[in-house]
């Protein structure tokens, strides 16, 4: 199992912070295809703890490559390699920026709880573009989320959502995806496509996209407070083992953004893409 750490995706951000628009809407960049690709894997490895020959629960390490596409104006896109680390328990969980405890967890499904950090900020300075660079600041900011996967021989439907406690915004995510898993589980490997619809509410977009009438006499850019927005994706995820200790995983996302993002005069663009992938070790 493939977690990215909060230490090295923090220093992640300070390189690219045009990651956080693609992790917002992705439900994140990093933490959807670093944590959440990565959470459908534990999902397939669960099942796979029951079937012969699949790979014990417990701690891994390895190393990540991740790439994004542009999202906020002035920002370029990034790959970057970092080290990445995750355990997996009877109970609990540590999953990058995530930490849960599994209220059930059986072969046809999964409901848990969790507090999540969410590694999405802007950082007027790092934009090319001068009146960007007079915006203010959006900081990172933490959330307590319910999640729940049910697992059928027909693929595979899960259910994620949260909510923000730092005060920052005080606003929700949430999203629904099928995925449809193309070999059975215990196998050496795996490849699942994916159909996603991601919600995103007011205050977040407000808070992330958002320019305020003092920014816009400070910028020039229009002032914009954006609204509720539903976007929806494809993805494809999936995982090889090498041996019984070492295995790959990784996800392609694409995510068609909706409106009340695009519309923002902070962002450029209308689609993003992310890319994810990561060798591990499992100890």
């Amino acid at each position: 199992m493939n977690y990215l750490l909060a230490k090295q995706l923090h220093a992640m951000h300070k390189k690219n912070s045009a990651s956080s628009y693609n992790m917002v809407i992705t439900l994140a960049l990093c933490l959807l295809c670093a944590s959440q690709v990565l959470f459908n894997k534990a999902m397939a490895r669960d099942a796979e703890q029951q079937a012969p020959g699949g790979p014990p629960m417990g701690l891994s390490a390895g190393v990540a490559v991740l790439s994004s596409n542009p999202s906020y104006v002035g920002l370029k896109s990034d790959t970057i390699a970092v080290p990445v680390i995750g355990y997996e328990g009877e109970r609990y969980y540590f999953r990058g920026l995530s930490v849960g405890r599994h209220i059930t967890k059986t072969r046809a499904e999964q409901l848990s709880l969790s507090v999540n950090i969410e590694p999405f900020r802007f950082r007027p300075k790092e934009s090319s573009n001068p009146a960007m660079q007079q915006l203010d600041k959006r900081e990172f900011g933490a959330s307590v989320g319910v999640n729940y996967q049910y697992n059928t021989r027909f693929g595979s439907i899960s259910a994620d959502i949260n909510t923000e406690i730092t005060k920052r915004h005080n606003g929700q995510r949430a999203n629904i995806s099928y995925s449809l898993p193309l070999n059975r589980p215990g196998q050496r490997w795996q490849l699942a496509p994916e159909i996603r619809l991601n919600y995103t509410s007011k205050d977040y977009i407000r808070y992330y996209f958002g320019v305020s009438a003092e920014e816009s006499l400070r910028s020039g850019l229009p002032s914009y407070s954006g609204g509720h927005a539903f976007s929806p994706a494809i993805g494809l995820g999936g995982y090889y083992a090498f041996t019984d200790k070492l295995s790959a995983v990784g996800n392609l996302r694409l995510t068609r953004s909706a409106s009340a993002i695009t519309d923002s005069p902070m962002i450029k663009g209308r689609s993003a893409r992310s890319l994810f992938v990561a060798i591990s070790y499992q100890f």
